[in-house]
């Protein structure tokens, strides 16, 4: 499905989209309180256009997240009887919706091929062939073990014996059990040890250059790391801001022209968070700087 995601920022009011068939909402619900301005792309046949904007009576606040996204229900939307002319308009427009379906239809399923294709590469058929053999390894091992049991009066002792080897089993258990709580505290890591588990947080020399979209624009992050945007403001009262879902806020506004605003957030793999600006210069830095111990 195509959509498209804004913060609001308490004096916006349109938001853009470039696809036909919409639901707006707010804040995971359905919105209210706004206008749709259509943009045609000037053939009788577009359904019922190829893009605009939503106009909102109030404009949302800095908390509020509107998502516009395309939805197509599944019906007819014309029928066509045996004897009645048929309007080439209508027929196109038909065709267009039906076409639209498919291509929402292909996009999910090339999303199951790539979530299946992910899971069947995870391990290969080499390593499938050595899991099955030394699973009937084990197989005809068990079964040696029963025909070798025979006489009941071995089986009891054995039992006997095992019994006494779970009871040593709990004792040891109980001794250390002190040393497996202070495992789970990481009290009894060494000093080289922690400065390892401290490193992994920190920045390292991998980063990804990001694409800056409007101001209020989403983005995901593709791994645990810090992201860094910096603007050139063209003028005092200018800002720039980093907005994570975690509820990370980072604000630098700029007191005269040429000034370089940055800000800089921690963020987890996966997160959404959203770039806000009114700098009007030249964009600096936009990145994510990957920890040292992401994936």
């Amino acid at each position: 499905m195509q959509k498209v995601s804004y913060m609001g920022n308490g004096s916006t009011t349109e938001f853009t989209f470039n696809f036909p068939y919409f639901v707006v909402t707010m804040n995971g619900a359905a919105a209210s309180g706004y206008n749709i301005i259509g943009t045609s792309g000037g053939l009788d046949a577009d359904i019922p256009y190829t893009g605009g904007k939503v106009v909102f009576e109030t404009a949302p606040t800095a908390l509020d997240c509107i998502t516009i996204a395309r939805s197509l229900p599944l019906t007819r939307q014309y029928d066509y009887q045996p004897l009645a002319k048929i309007d080439p308009t209508t027929l196109n427009q038909d065709l267009n919706y039906l076409m639209e379906v498919v291509k929402d239809l292909q996009d999910e399923l090339d999303g199951l091929r790539a979530q299946y294709a992910d899971i069947a590469d995870k391990e290969s058929t080499t390593t499938l062939l050595a899991r099955i053999s030394a699973i009937h390894d084990e197989i005809v091992a068990v079964s040696a073990q029963i025909t070798a049991l025979g006489d009941i009066s071995t089986l009891r002792s054995d039992v006997a014996t095992n019994t006494e080897n779970i009871g040593t089993n709990i004792e040891n258990i109980a001794t250390n059990a002190s040393a497996i709580q202070s495992l789970r505290d990481a009290t009894n890591f060494t000093t080289t040890g922690k400065v390892a588990i401290a490193h992994m947080a920190m920045p390292s020399s991998r980063y990804d250059e990001l694409t800056l979209g409007a101001s209020g624009s989403s983005y995901t992050a593709p791994a645990d790391g810090y992201i860094v945007f910096d603007k050139t403001s063209s003028s005092s009262g200018q800002y720039v801001r980093i907005v994570t879902d975690s509820g990370i806020r980072v604000l630098n506004n700029s007191t005269g022209s040429g000034q370089y605003l940055a800000v800089f957030a921690p963020v987890v793999k996966d997160e959404i968070f959203y770039i806000h600006y009114t700098a009007g210069g030249q964009t600096n830095v936009f990145k994510i700087i990957y920890a040292n111990g992401a994936q």
